[in-house]
């Protein structure tokens, strides 16, 4: 066996030394990976450091420092200690690798500096060019910043939007909205799109759906042509993807998505994405694509509020031309609980009825006129505190146990299947189904991808939840929750006077609170 230089921690590394070193190290690489995989991914690293334990690395880029952590860790952990003794650990500078070599001689002589032109992307475009580019781009003309209507339930990702579509590649990389359907994520994507077109009409920006992005690279696998199909998405100034919960499950997909993740991210171009749940809840998603989806901002809309619901209402309104009054508006969010879509869609008959009436509608009317759709909505009435006695008389416990600490097999899965009904049934936001039962939102996270993945697998479980869910749609749970708790409690009287003779006092959410 060749024997090897190495360094001692009291040795001190100049330059010089760590430069023959690493040609040392560089020539054991080609052994173990070969020569075409080194010259891709190790050409233009450098050692910048050796520090006791750990030796720190100059990497091109970060996209080549996080695929030579993930993919060559073990090897570079298998051959440093030949020439580092200690070393157990290494780290990477991003751009440090040009900078540990010596200039040229040509370069060491100030010189005039060389003036590079950059890319200009802003000029003034006609409305009509403007459209055109748009709908090139796949942005769809009605979903714009000027009809969206922020409320309460949206502001953080109304100012996200704005910011990104002002300076995109700044300030969030990537945005990552998350919601259920139809709560205004698309509708923000296609207005930062437009927004950013309109002050940079040359910038290069797609809108695709997760689908039309799978679609794309297996034609374009199935072509032959994966080299126009990268050049497509990979030199985007703006990449905005909606439902990417369809990358779950996909290894392929994943990993090419991956690349032009980081290849984006490294050229400061843009990523906004859109889920109908947090990156953490995407089935069987890889966990640097998960870290990657957290590294910038990551936003929950929440289903609007009343005055926000009656404000969007009335915003559709005028924008349609419809002859229907605030009066009847209010009534309208009042009865429909379900989501925007649904909103619009109960404006949309209100108003038909009014024109085939040829008369003012009257408020009294609205309820006769809705009420198919409001029997749709009927998921979104259903509470934490139903779901939580539900699943508690399921599962024969009590609604203090599920917010309780008890650990045990039974009451972790009922506390765990409550939390999934609650966030699947609800448009409740993390935190406060979190709050509600005394946790973490992480802890909600967790349970949701636990009873998720194992309704897949258990057929008993997936019939607990489904039994569960349909009884509360049904309005039964409640009804039969009384029964039981009034026998559970023979001998002690009705329901509350029990828990006030048993020292149990009641929580302003409902559930039963022990007397310390």
């Amino acid at each position: 066996m060749q024997s090897h230089e190495t360094f001692h921690e009291d040795q001190p590394a100049d330059r010089q030394d760590l430069e023959k070193t690493w040609n040392h190290i560089a020539r054991d690489l080609r052994v173990e990976l070969g020569v075409g995989t080194f010259d891709l991914w190790f050409g233009d690293f450098s050692i910048v450091s050796y520090e006791g334990e750990l030796v720190t690395l100059g990497a091109p880029g970060s996209m080549y420092a996080i695929w030579v952590e993930e993919n060559f860790k073990i090897c570079l952990l298998s051959i440093l200690p030949n020439y580092f003794p200690k070393c157990k650990r290494i780290a990477f500078e991003v751009g440090t690798a040009e900078d540990t070599t010596a200039l040229p001689k040509s370069l060491e002589k100030p010189e005039e500096p060389v003036v590079v032109k950059k890319k200009v992307l802003s000029e003034k475009v006609s409305e009509k060019k403007l459209l055109e580019r748009g709908r090139k781009a796949g942005l769809v003309e009605i979903f714009r910043f000027d009809n969206f209507v922020p409320g309460e339930n949206s502001e953080l990702a109304w100012a996200a939007a704005q910011a990104v579509a002002a300076e995109p590649g700044k300030t969030y990389q990537p945005l990552f909205f998350h919601s259920s359907c139809g709560l205004g994520k698309t509708h923000l994507l296609h207005g930062i799109g437009w927004e950013s077109l309109r002050l940079r009409p040359k910038s290069k920006i797609i809108f695709v759906t997760a689908e039309h992005f799978a679609n794309d690279y297996i034609d374009a696998i199935q072509k032959n042509s994966l080299v126009p199909f990268r050049k497509k998405y990979r030199e985007a100034d703006l990449l905005l993807i909606d439902d990417v919960q369809f990358l779950g499950r996909k290894e392929g997909l994943q990993r090419e998505f991956f690349h032009t993740f980081n290849q984006l991210a490294d050229q400061q171009k843009q990523i906004v994405l859109a889920s109908d749940c947090p990156p953490s809840e995407i089935n069987e998603l890889e966990d640097r694509l998960v870290s990657r989806f957290q590294w910038g901002l990551s936003t929950e809309i929440h289903r609007p509020g009343l005055m926000t619901r009656a404000a969007i209402l009335r915003s559709k309104r005028d924008e349609w031309g419809m002859n229907v009054s605030d009066e009847v508006i209010n009534a309208i969010v009042e009865r429909v609980r379900g989501n925007v879509r649904v909103l619009e869609g109960a404006l949309i008959r209100v108003a038909m009825v009014a024109t085939m009436n040829e008369e003012p509608l009257e408020v009294s009317a609205v309820p006769e006129i809705l009420s198919d759709i409001c029997g749709d909505s009927e998921e979104s009435n259903v509470g934490i505190e139903e779901i939580k006695k539900a699943v508690a008389e399921h599962y024969d416990l009590e609604v203090a146990v599920l917010n309780g600490k008890r650990r045990t097999a039974r009451v972790a899965e009922a506390r765990q299947v409550a939390m999934y009904l609650i966030r699947t049934m609800t448009d409740f936001s993390l935190v406060e189904i979190a709050s509600s039962f005394g946790k973490d939102h992480g802890t909600v996270i967790y349970a949701v991808k636990k009873v998720k993945s194992k309704c897949e697998t258990s057929s008993s479980l997936k019939s607990t939840v489904e039994l569960i869910r349909r009884r509360l749609l049904r309005g039964d749970s409640n009804r039969s929750a009384d029964r039981s708790r009034t026998v559970s409690q023979s001998g002690k009287g009705p329901m509350e006077k029990g828990n006030r003779e048993s020292g149990q006092s009641l929580k302003k959410d409902g559930t039963k609170r022990s007397a310390s």
